[in-house]
Parts: structure tokens; C-alpha cells; sequence
């Protein structure tokens, strides 16, 4: 006899629904490794400002302070990361963490960015999502404001409408 598991499924709920508010010169990208994206129109050849949102499935009990220290140890670990600050920030309406730094970067000189997560428990399943802004340095003097104002965009969505 065999069995057969979906998703989603059961013990595996489809992932949270979520929605990025773009503005008007900014359109959709595909990312790998992400489920949204949308970048900052530019002039070809410049790096384009970005806003990414990942989705990542844990098992049951997988908290913010476990997502935290994921996020805190990721950053430290990057050669000449300067963190430029980190606080507890709501994320889709639950209580969620932010942390912004830069770091160099050998293609474009120096990058910015902004990670801010929540983690969504349901059923069987703790889902961590996951909200990047990244600007080069000389970008961020200018942008860093509109790139939070979408990262703060995030919002849930029903499913299959924006």
C-alpha cells in the first residue's frame, strides 16, 4: 500500500499570500529564490534598487528569536558588514524584527540593505517571510526612504489577487 501527501496539504498549508506595493516607477522582477520582487527603474548598466520577499518553511515551534539570530549571525558573517541599526519592527501586523547594514561589494562598491521578518505560524508549519531592500551606497543617500516605504507595503493578500 502507498500513500500519498499534497501541497498544499493538511499538514502542509499553502504559504501565507502576500502583496508588494510598487511605486509608479518600479515594476515586477523574477528573482531566484523569492516569491515577490520589484525593482526601481534606472538607466541600463546601473544596479537596480530592490525589494525581495522570501518565504522559508520550518517545523512547528521555529520562533522570531530563532528567525533573529539567523538573521543577526547571517550579517555578522559578512566580510565588512557595518550594521547600521536593529529593532523590533511589526511585519504584516505580528511582531516581526528589522536590521539594516552595508557591506562592500567588489562589483558595485558599497551595497545597503534592510532585512525585516516575521514568522507566521499555522497548522504543523512555522513560515518565515523575509523582506530585503538593497541599494548601492551612493543609491540609499537618495532612496533609502522610498525602499522602506515598500518594504513597509507588505501586506497579505488573497491568494492569487495583488
Amino acid at each position: 500500500m502507498t500513500n500519498t501527501i499534497t501541497f498544499p496539504g493538511e499538514n502542509t498549508p499553502a504559504f501565507p499570500a502576500v502583496a508588494l506595493h510598487l511605486p509608479d516607477d518600479w515594476r515586477e522582477i523574477v528573482v531566484a529564490g523569492t516569491v515577490l520582487a520589484g525593482a526601481k527603474s534606472v538607466p541600463e548598466g546601473e544596479f537596480r534598487p530592490n525589494v525581495v520577499v522570501a518565504l522559508s518553511r520550518f517545523a512547528r515551534g521555529y520562533t522570531l528569536d530563532d528567525a533573529i539570530r539567523t538573521v543577526t549571525e547571517k550579517v555578522e558573517s559578512i566580510d565588512g558588514a557595518v550594521e547600521l541599526g536593529r529593532d523590533d519592527y511589526e511585519v504584516l501586523g505580528r511582531p516581526g524584527f528589522r536590521i539594516e547594514f552595508s557591506y562592500p561589494d567588489p562589483r558595485v562598491g558599497t551595497l545597503m540593505q534592510g532585512v525585516r521578518i516575521a514568522v507566521i505560524e499555522h497548522g504543523a508549519v512555522a513560515d518565515l517571510v523575509q523582506v530585503t531592500a538593497t541599494a548601492t551606497g551612493t543609491q540609499a543617500t537618495e532612496l533609502w526612504g522610498e525602499l522602506r516605504d515598500v518594504q513597509s507595503s507588505l501586506s497579505e493578500a488573497t491568494a492569487g489577487v495583488a
